[in-house]
């Protein structure tokens, strides 16, 4: 009764401004929580890109459209830590990221946070809650070590099957133990990180039949659902498409699977509406956004289900670093009725409020031992004038550290004593990028930002939205450069670790 209560209280009516009301015993909300991978705003028509993408379009458009929506951390993995945790990365207590970031000492966020058993996540929490809770996709952070085989083997090869059955097999299970009800058609990670040369193919058929497989079961429960495609990675998801259709990570399938309109059907389609077949891959993916929503329709839930859409970082240019072409990302909200239609919001909202969100929407509250470091959009879309919402917001990957608000950012650089020893020395082997990891990623960002290097880095995003001209030495900044850096302070000083002089 506590729960319900909070729930009727927590999304009060919406249309006077005041939350949305629902009856008592009212069936609570699905979530779906579509998490792409890599995709930047030009593979989405509702974000200016010239593709077709209509399914996805037209959610954004009778939705709540983010413009400043960010990831705290710009890579893969710690992205979707803090998707399932609510919690900035450098927070992680597993044992590996404790054991390469010791405590007392700088974090270097990057692929080492992981979601292991006993910790609390978003699906561990709805489904004490009594959600069924799902998880179909890219996992991306902690698995199970897995059984090796030869990188040139075949599929077809019952040996390599068996071994490739066994690994799937494995990464359900730890998935399950994480906290979710249900996992299906899961990668482990990166497609190359299956170690299998054939397995570097997208397969969004796959994924797609382990979402509709898993709302097909639910019955009456609520449901929680992420979706995590590996589509837009690399390898280069277009090439995918003449794939082989029935190679998955957990082996040979008999057949191609019929789940959404056929890959074959793209090319035609992309040439009717004038596109480019280049980006046949970003149909695809909305081919099976539309399949799982059919799915939704046809069992009578999609009206009661909130769809949350979020790609874990970009690509222009700075992925792997705190510059806006890798930690800006597209976003919307959508609710049929229940949220208001074709809205557009460009306060800064960060990943950090996904988890937040999703437990308003539940009506559950998250154990006391949860720390959630972000807020509930909700109240920010129902009733906007009445919020209080941030001013800024904070970013971390690698050795920087970085603030913005509504129109500065600010980036810090600092390298931890031994890595600055070994600039000082040249013996570092390499340049010193912003991330020790993904080194090809740092090169891109480096060519395309001149003050990469830079220790303090100050810009003015809306007369210099590429982060070209770092103005933290101009004397007409200084005041927002101080306050930047201050700030900055406050929010690193909350971490218990040194960063540079902010933090000793």
């Amino acid at each position: 009764m506590k729960v319900l209560a909070r729930y009727v209280w927590g999304l009060s009516a919406l249309l006077l401004g005041a939350p949305l009301a629902f009856s008592a015993g009212a069936r609570r909300p699905n979530i779906l929580f579509i998490l792409t991978d890599d995709q930047n705003g030009d593979t989405l028509g509702c974000f200016g890109g010239k593709v077709l993408t209509p399914t996805l379009d037209r959610l954004c458009r009778e939705g709540v459209k983010f413009t400043e929506a960010y990831t705290a951390s710009s890579v893969c993995t710690p992205s979707r830590y803090i998707c399932l945790t609510g919690q900035y990365a450098s927070r992680c207590t597993t044992a590996r990221f404790l054991r390469m970031c010791p405590p007392g000492q700088q974090s270097n966020v990057g692929f080492n946070v992981q979601v292991e058993p006993g910790g609390w996540n978003v699906g561990r929490v709805l489904r004490e809650n009594g959600y069924a809770t799902g998880f179909v996709g890219k996992w991306h952070t902690g698995a199970p070590a897995i059984l090796p085989c030869d990188a040139n083997a075949s599929l077809r090869d019952p040996e390599v099957a068996r071994i490739l059955a066994e690994n799937q097999r494995r990464l359900v299970e730890y998935i399950k133990q994480v906290g979710f009800d249900y996992a299906a058609s899961v990668y482990r990670g990166n497609l190359k990180d299956h170690k299998l040369d054939q397995l570097t193919a997208h397969n969004m058929e796959w994924v797609t039949k382990g979402a509709l497989d898993f709302i097909g079961r639910c019955g009456d429960r609520p449901f929680y659902l992420q979706v995590a495609t590996t589509l837009q990675h690399s390898p280069r998801p277009q090439k995918s498409i003449g794939g082989d259709p029935t190679m998955t990570p957990a082996g040979h399938l008999p057949g191609p699977l019929d789940v959404q309109a056929p890959r074959a059907t793209i090319a035609e389609r992309l040439k009717e509406s004038g596109i480019s077949e280049d980006m046949g891959h970003a149909t695809w993916l909305d081919d099976g956004v539309a399949s799982i929503l059919n799915k939704l329709e046809d069992q009578g839930l999609l009206e009661n289900t909130l769809i949350l859409f979020f790609s874990d970082n970009g690509t222009m240019g700075g992925k792997g670093t705190c510059y806006d072409g890798g930690a800006r990302t597209p976003c919307f909200l959508w609710w049929k009725g229940r949220l208001p239609c074709g809205v557009v919001c460009d306060k800064l909202v960060e990943n950090i409020d996904f988890v937040p969100t999703i437990f308003d929407v539940a009506g559950v509250n998250p154990p006391p031992q949860m720390k959630l470091d972000g807020m509930s959009l909700i109240p920010l879309i129902t009733n906007p004038g009445a919020t209080r919402w941030r001013e800024h917001l904070f970013l971390e990957i690698g050795h920087t550290r970085a603030v913005r608000d509504g129109r500065y950012k600010y980036v810090a650089v600092r390298y931890p004593a031994g890595t600055q020893k070994a600039i000082m020395n040249s013996t570092l082997g390499r340049p010193p990028y912003h991330m020790d990891t993904s080194l090809d990623l740092q090169e891109l960002a480096l060519k395309g930002h001149p003050a990469y290097f830079d220790a303090d880095q100050l810009y003015d995003l809306q007369e210099d939205p590429a982060e070209q001209k770092n103005l933290a030495k101009d004397p007409t900044r200084a005041s927002e450069l101080a306050d930047l850096k201050g700030r900055l302070g406050e929010w690193l000083s909350g971490f218990g670790r040194p960063f540079g002089e902010f933090v000793k």
